[in-house]
């Protein structure tokens, strides 16, 4: 016969079986008490996604006619890999072949770089910036019809009043995300559509990030806002993430300036706890023509979300991966690659010197201080270097 110790040690088991799914609940066998459930989900999040002219000069095959980009982000691809969302500033338009390729002020791209863009892994992009209208109605219009061919989400720009409307949700890992983003302008170009590209009017913009949080678990902001090339953001711009965050937002991921811009955890509580909320004032850029310091230099920024139970949803972690978009190759010609600082300076120096330039060598240890050194706010030595910092909280 089965004693009643013997039988509450076979059911504990029993449960213990049953219960180890991810985001089931776990019993600990000494007090035999249930452990609340752990949902992640994690992030890998760059800036402007740009192509210039020498890109496109460097990418074409004059054999073929043809535009390929497929090396720009073969390097970056493993900071991106199992990550559940990756996500960028696509500051261009995919216009189409029937006008000329082209680039500042308006950048209309070849449709081969959505190839580079697939390859690499990104799945989720914001549109929203000051190039939206750089080709027109019909240009918001087919990038985001070739977004949806590439299978690539989407949100910044609609191609009718009902999108504008309507909040981009994503559930991932049993957690509802909400995505939204809004630019400061167009670049002066007139939208013949008031939906066309979202706007950081306060109050349209408001409104839906209150409804966001009515929907979602967490909610995200994308603004592309800022002054270029200014490495501290404006008091204004400050405010326009204050009111985000008492909107509803719990990270706000912004761009424009084209350089990076702090970064800090926010202290947040929208009526379900107290909880970490996370801004990055500028994102800077992931790849472009902007070859000048410091506009090569730049993160992978790596967040991760967690839940525990029913306690609001947290970012848990924040890192950052140094990374350097190189444009001239060590034979001097136009190679454009982005590259983590971390992996290049830790090569041999005949196999640097065989991919960098020199002169590009003495770059990359001013971009470990631009980056690591910046955004912690203390001084690391070179030999300290890291390939990933991970932020610590307050």
């Amino acid at each position: 016969m089965i004693q009643k110790k013997q039988l509450c040690a076979l059911l504990l088991s029993m449960l213990l079986l049953t219960g180890c799914g991810s985001n089931q609940p776990t019993f600990t066998a000494e007090a035999g008490t249930q452990s609340p459930a752990v949902k992640t989900v994690t992030f890998a999040v760059v800036g402007d996604i740009m192509v210039h002219d020498y890109q496109y000069n460097e990418s074409y095959d004059h054999a073929t006619g043809t535009y390929d980009f497929m090396h720009n982000f073969q390097d970056m691809k493993q900071y991106f890999e199992g990550r559940d969302i990756v996500l960028g500033n696509l500051e261009l338009t995919f216009g189409g072949p029937d006008r000329p390729y082209s680039s500042f002020p308006c950048f209309n791209t070849p449709d081969s770089f959505l190839d580079a863009i697939k390859d690499a892994g990104f799945n989720l992009l914001t549109t929203a910036n000051n190039h939206s209208m750089d080709t027109g109605k019909a240009g918001v219009i087919r990038t985001l019809d070739k977004l949806d061919e590439y299978g690539i989400s989407h949100f910044g720009t609609n191609r009718s009043q009902q999108e504008q409307d309507t909040i981009l949700y994503k559930d991932v890992n049993g957690l509802r995300f909400a995505f939204l983003s809004y630019t400061y302008g167009t670049n002066g170009i007139p939208m013949p559509e008031p939906y066309l590209v979202n706007l950081i009017d306060n109050d349209r913009m408001v409104q839906q990030i209150r409804e966001a949080r009515e929907n979602a678990d967490v909610v995200v902001v994308m603004p592309h806002m800022g002054n270029e090339y200014e490495s501290t953001p404006r008091q204004i711009f400050v405010d326009w993430a204050d009111l985000m965050f008492e909107s509803g937002a719990d990270i706000v991921l912004a761009s424009h300036p084209h350089v990076l811009q702090r970064m800090e955890y926010r202290k947040l509580d929208h009526g379900d706890g107290e909880h970490d909320g996370f801004i990055i004032y500028s994102l800077g850029n992931f790849i472009s023509s902007q070859t000048t310091p410091p506009r090569n230099a730049s993160i992978v920024l790596h967040l991760t979300v967690e839940k525990v139970g029913n306690e609001p949803p947290n970012v848990r972690e924040v890192s950052f991966v140094p990374i350097w978009t190189q444009f001239r190759s060590a034979a001097d010609v136009n190679h454009f690659v982005v590259r983590s600082v971390y992996e290049m300076l830790s090569l041999p120096q005949p196999e640097l010197d065989q991919t960098v330039r020199r002169k590009d060598q003495n770059r990359l240890r001013e971009i470990h201080k631009e980056t690591a050194c910046f955004l912690l706010d203390r001084d690391i030595p070179l030999e300290e270097m890291q390939e990933e910092y991970v932020f610590p909280k307050p």
